[in-house]
């Protein structure tokens, strides 16, 4: 935090004072106090399920607390969304929330479109959202439609649409999970230049280094409870990681596993689709296949090709089933042959949000825990108990909705519902974005014993750290083909990062 930005910082703008939120039996907030001050960033940290979240949709009025209070410029806020959003405060959510169909000014614009005579006027919706964009510094076209847009883009256009209602309280959750390096210098930036302004920042993130990097203070939330509040200058990630978890992590992020890779499982041969040019890849059972490469190169493209979830123009898959090698065609092949895909967005493709834990685990595991065709909720929720301790979710409750818990947690029944498969194969992109430090080492420990255990592995990761952790082998994607492949003893970061970038490789004297 540089001294421009403390010396701009002013009094409280918003305060949550003994927060208390209950969810039928289960105590999700437990007392929990805050204060954010004008032109400060305001980091607020801590496990998936910790509580941040509710916290931040009492603050902006989404939630209605069980007890305590919200105050704004010390007075209560009382009145749900419409009444946070008066007072001035603005929640950009982790996921995603555009209409992929309206253009970027009519998203920008949603809930507040300007009118004249009782109809939108356009050219002050066209005017207000170029203001907004100017303001953040981006230039998209107001016209183009969002869905043509990258993710990261997307992500801008959220904050523009906050930043156009004149904000002063701007609440960020996980804003970079989506973004390239270079765009997440871009928004911390940004982000200086509006608190400089006088803007109050309350920003959630799994991403430590960002957290020193802008914040003035931060909060440690731990099962719903404040633990502590510091100034960064007076903490260190350190002290934060062991305040968040409040135990030993299972495993180390950096734990370096003997492989043993056995015959090949997986085989894809010139597998071609939009961003897809002809690759070749092999997954060797026990063996853990690295896929990097910028946001755009093509990695997702290409195995959701290979598991047929999108058509494929062209190429071969097959999988060895009890010796015998079968084709994928479709995706319901796939799934029938063994194969496991944990996708990049879980809420749109992983999970059904409104079901429970349990039926959600259910839903590929039919056969398995059904008797003479019928299933028996008893045997439904003992197998599904079994399976969410092992992935360690927390809490343990099968039978609360899947959409009420926490990013990590759901990426843990996602990943539950595959190992009751006991796959040969599993896939999985971008396994712990938006994922806090505990359930990453968590996620890491599953995926090793599963290679451990003889199963082929295909991890698609933006996280570098993440990708050498725990890969046997990388190939580099760039521009829809393998741009080099490097074994775990030549694989850096400036390696990977020299590959996805198409830099020639220059070794320093």
């Amino acid at each position: 935090m540089s001294d421009d930005q403390s010396s701009t910082v002013g009094p409280v703008v918003i305060e949550a004072d003994s927060i208390v939120k209950r969810f039928g039996g289960a105590v999700a907030l437990d007392g929990v106090s805050v204060s954010v001050r004008a032109g400060e960033i305001y980091a607020l940290v801590g496990e998936n399920g910790a509580g941040k979240s509710t916290l931040m949709r009492i603050l902006a009025g989404i939630l209605a607390p069980t007890e305590g209070t919200v105050l704004v410029d010390g007075r209560p806020l009382e009145g749900g969304t419409r009444a946070a959003l008066d007072a001035g405060i603005a929640l950009v959510h982790q996921e995603l929330s555009l209409v992929p169909e309206m253009t970027v000014a009519e998203n920008i614009m949603l809930g507040a479109f300007p009118t004249r005579g009782g109809a939108i006027s356009r050219k002050e919706m066209q005017r207000y959202a170029g203001a907004a964009l100017e303001e953040i510094g981006v230039a998209i076209d107001l016209d183009e439609p969002v869905s043509r847009l990258s993710v990261s883009l997307r992500q801008f256009i959220e904050i523009a649409r906050a930043v156009a209602r004149k904000p002063r309280v701007l609440i960020l959750d996980e804003p970079t999970a989506t973004l390239t390096p270079a765009e997440t210098d871009y928004l911390l930036e940004m982000l200086q230049r509006l608190a400089r302004g006088g803007l109050a920042i309350v920003y959630i993130s799994h991403r430590l280094p960002e957290i020193f990097a802008i914040c003035e203070r931060v909060t440690v939330l731990r099962d719903g409870r404040h633990i502590d509040t510091a100034d960064i200058a007076d903490t260190t990630p350190d002290v934060l990681v062991d305040k968040m978890v409040g135990r030993e992590l299972k495993q180390d992020l950096g734990v370096v596993r003997e492989s043993n890779p056995g015959d090949v499982v997986l085989s894809a041969r010139g597998i071609t689709a939009p961003k897809v040019r002809g690759i070749d890849l092999d997954v060797r059972a026990g063996e853990i296949v690295g896929l990097g490469g910028l946001v755009g190169a093509g990695r997702s493209e290409l195995v959701r090709a290979m598991l047929g979830v999108d058509p494929r123009t062209g190429g071969d898959v097959t999988v060895v089933v009890d010796g015998q090698v079968r084709r994928v065609g479709s995706y319901t092949s796939a799934v029938r042959h063994g194969i496991a895909f944990v996708p990049e967005e879980r809420r749109q493709d992983g999970l059904a949000l409104s079901m429970s834990v349990s039926d959600n685990i259910a839903l590929p595991n039919r056969r398995s825990i059904s008797r003479a065709g019928v299933t028996s909720p008893a045997r439904q929720q003992a197998f599904a108990s079994t399976l969410a301790d092992t992935v360690g979710l927390r809490p343990p409750n099968v039978k609360r909705d899947s959409g009420d818990y926490s990013g990590g947690n759901q990426q843990k029944v996602v990943i539950a519902k595959w190992l009751g498969l006991r796959p040969r194969v599993i896939v999985l992109d971008e396994p712990t974005r938006g994922v806090d430090v505990g359930a990453k080492a968590e996620i890491h420990r599953l995926v090793r014993e599963l290679a451990d255990e003889g199963t082929a592995v295909l991890v698609i990761s933006s996280d570098l750290p993440e990708l050498l952790d725990l890969s046997d082998v990388i190939h580099v994607v760039r521009d829809g083909q393998i741009a080099g492949t490097l074994a775990r003893d030549e694989a850096d970061e400036r390696s990977v990062m020299s590959l996805a970038a198409g830099e020639s490789m220059v070794t320093s004297s």
